[in-house]
């Protein structure tokens, strides 16, 4: 099991017009970030629509997919569930796999309490060995996942990471805080990318990597490896009115229609969730252009 570092994005689930899974594009998408040069993937993070996909699709994808990757960067695999047991079932083929790390989300849908959450987390660091990474999101049970509970959590052996999603640049620091060495901060927040990694983040687990990966690559290397936090902010400035409409709109949908206008078609989102109108298109086009970013679609 090798080190979570740096940009990792979680990659969209491609589907075909009529929304059944596109493996074979898949691969391709994966082949193109991982040549652009990220740290590591997700398979079917949030941005995957993990929460869309049949258990049996979710199996299979997954299989496929770390198959594919063949090794060639970490890969963290989400077994994130409804219920504890599903949760389990998935950790256990991302043991079996060989997987790098889970991510995982408390219970959500309800409200759940400390002990609950806590007894999800522990039942799925029983089931599989690997090194898990807290998912802290506001829209799926972030309010259990605080600061005092992290460090709560850091004490089971193989729970080492988090990444936060909250959005809020001060959580960065008060998880590191709390949780000292034991946890290492992945920033979730687009918005906040370039301020959380100055904060200390270990890096950014970050969609908007699908579709910008070399740029978010060179903004993690200019922060953390080199230092030069003025060139690091000059181009985050430039990428920053992406990342504030991929946080404002619906984020699988915007993330999908960047790779399409880029010329990576990936699919449409799974209904419910809805392509953006041609408005936003226009919108989400004339930011990818002022990135210098190609747009073709």
């Amino acid at each position: 099991m090798r080190e979570i570092r740096g940009i990792v994005v979680p990659f969209a689930t491609t589907f075909t017009r009529d929304e059944e899974l596109d493996v074979e594009k898949a691969k391709l998408l994966v082949d193109r970030l991982i040549e652009a040069g990220v740290h590591g993937l997700i398979i079917l993070g949030d941005t995957g629509e993990f929460f869309m996909l049949t258990p049996e699709e979710r199996l299979r994808f997954t299989e496929v997919m770390f198959e594919h990757i063949n090794g060639r960067v970490p890969v963290v695999i989400q077994p994130s569930a409804l219920s504890t047991r599903e949760a389990v079932m998935y950790a256990r083929q991302a043991q079996d796999l060989g997987a790098d790390a889970l991510m995982l989300l408390p219970p959500y849908y309800r409200s759940t309490s400390e002990s609950e959450a806590y007894a999800h987390y522990a039942a799925v660091a029983d089931a599989a060995s690997l090194p898990i990474i807290c998912y802290c999101l506001p829209q799926a049970g972030a309010e259990v996942m605080t600061p005092g509970f992290l460090a709560r959590l850091s004490q089971i052996d193989t729970i080492r990471y988090v990444k936060d999603s909250t959005g809020m640049l001060a959580r960065i620091r008060q998880i590191r805080a709390a949780c000292g060495d034991r946890m290492k901060v992945f920033v979730g927040g687009d918005s906040i990318v370039y301020d959380g990694l100055v904060a200390g983040a270990s890096g950014s687990i970050w969609g908007c990597g699908n579709f910008m990966p070399r740029e978010t690559v060179e903004l993690y290397s200019l922060v953390c490896e080199r230092g030069d936090l003025v060139t690091a902010r000059t181009l985050w400035e430039r990428m920053y009115p992406l990342c504030d409409f991929v946080d404002t709109h619906p984020y699988a949908s915007s993330v999908k229609a960047a790779l399409e206008l880029t010329g990576f078609d990936v699919g449409p989102p799974r209904r419910p969730a809805l392509p953006l109108s041609s408005e936003q298109r226009t919108e989400l086009a004339n930011r990818l252009k002022a990135l210098g970013l190609s747009v073709t679609g």
